[in-house]
């Protein structure tokens, strides 16, 4: 347990084994009280998938403390400290048991379909320094088992603007190579990609990235991130509303046929 790292989560995984074990209570007994499953609070215990507000709500509730009590403090504390809470990182939790994934993005290919030399193009013209750049990539390419797993891959849809094409990220042969990449994922039976013409013109989700992920239990979480951070939205009316944005831009795509030859004519330009 030493070298276990003291985040946030575990922090409060650790509270509430506390809490419980006070009462004399197992996992099952306090999901019985907090209308949750067991797994779910193994989850939140364990630090694997963070709580939520309404789980910590619920659980507060459980314990007998009226809200606002303690968890749903420590909650809200942790959504106002954004240099202390790593959103991207808690949502790359969530990514890695979500149902089903589904992304808009506006200015670059979603990183879940990024080639690594597409990747590299990107991260190295910041701020980071090539360690840190390449730290970067390496959890990027790793988060893309999600789609390709022997088991139980999660359905993703990608929807993307048409401008994402005509960016010549890495040059033409780095480009040629990613749009080939997007041509071979959307082939897979779990992965679905769409294009927003140009000429649809404004739409809800214009410039940026807005992702909404299913999960196996509990509320579904939207992320949302521009150029220089990111926000990761778990109430459930605003989730829910990210989730009707994400549907009316879906609607204004392209067909997956459609999509694969605009994406295929693009990759042919780059070869050519």
């Amino acid at each position: 347990m030493a070298d276990t790292p003291m985040t946030p989560a575990h922090y409060i995984g650790g509270e509430l084994i506390r809490r419980r074990e006070e009462r004399g209570w197992a996992q099952k007994n306090l999901a019985r009280q907090a209308g949750m499953s067991p797994s779910r609070v193994a989850q939140i215990e364990r630090a694997h998938v963070p709580g939520t507000l309404e789980n910590f709500q619920k659980i507060d509730l459980a314990f007998g403390d009226p809200a606002p009590g303690f968890f749903e403090r420590y909650w809200r504390f942790m959504e106002e400290a954004p240099l202390i809470r790593n959103w991207f990182a808690r949502y790359v939790q969530f990514e890695k048991i979500a149902v089903s994934i589904s992304e808009y993005a506006a200015s670059v290919v979603p990183g879940l379909l990024q080639t690594e030399d597409y990747a590299r193009a990107l991260l190295h013209v910041g701020t980071l320094t090539p360690d840190e750049a390449e730290t970067v990539l390496a959890g990027r390419l790793a988060r893309q088992e999600v789609l390709t797993r022997a088991e139980d891959p999660p359905p993703a849809w990608f929807v993307i603007d048409e401008a994402v094409l005509s960016r010549p990220v890495g040059g033409p042969a780095v480009m040629a190579a990613q749009l080939g990449h997007i041509l071979d994922m959307a082939a897979r039976p779990n992965v679905f990609v769409q294009v927003v013409p140009v000429s649809v013109g404004a739409h809800p989700a214009l410039g940026g990235l807005l992702a909404v992920l299913a999960l196996p239990e509990g509320p579904s979480v939207a992320y949302l991130e521009g150029s220089a951070l990111g926000h990761l939205v778990e109430e459930s009316a605003r989730v829910a509303r990210y989730g009707l944005i994400y549907d009316r831009v879906q609607t204004m795509a392209l067909s997956p046929e459609e999509s694969a030859s605009t994406i295929r004519r693009a990759m042919e330009g780059y070869a050519s």
